[in-house]
């Protein structure tokens, strides 16, 4: 399928459109297309016996990507987690995670990523973040609009 996770296999895909497509959903006339509409998703999967057990996806420009989903089935993460939530990663007991975030991370490199942001659990997260690389941003403040009806 992919590269192996020792037991577990990867497969990375970029999730892209080609130009006439680009064209068609963006606007009504042929144009060159900017890279940002061409590839704008990236993923890799670490699948066990043909399941899916861990997701890392991110959207990218050409230049900068936006991890926008990592997550990682609470079995495989480790014992004793606060939040048992698959799409929060508080631990990376065997590794799995880690790789799924290099193999992308890699990957984005290799097509020019020069600038990785992701938005984390803040007291939960950090490890494997930075296990792949990114680090804490002093010099930015998030701001976002809420709506959703369950918070």
């Amino acid at each position: 399928m992919g590269n192996s996770l020792g037991g577990f296999d990867t497969l990375f895909m970029p999730v892209g459109r080609t130009d006439a497509q680009a064209a068609n959903a963006y606007v009504k006339k042929p144009i060159g297309i900017p890279e940002p509409l061409k590839f704008p998703a990236y993923i890799v999967g670490a699948f066990y016996e043909d399941k899916l057990v861990g997701l890392i996806r991110a959207m990218f420009d050409g230049l900068s990507a936006d991890i926008r989903e990592f997550c990682l089935e609470c079995e495989l993460q480790g014992d004793n987690l606060k939040y048992n939530n698959g799409s929060v990663i508080e631990q990376d007991k065997y590794g799995i995670a880690g790789r799924m975030g290099n193999l992308l991370t890699e990957e984005l490199r290799k097509l020019g990523n020069t600038f990785t942001v992701a938005y984390i659990v803040k007291g939960t997260e950090e490890d494997i973040y930075r296990s792949i690389g990114l680090k804490h941003n002093q010099g930015h403040a998030v701001y976002y609009r809420d709506e959703r009806p369950y918070v």
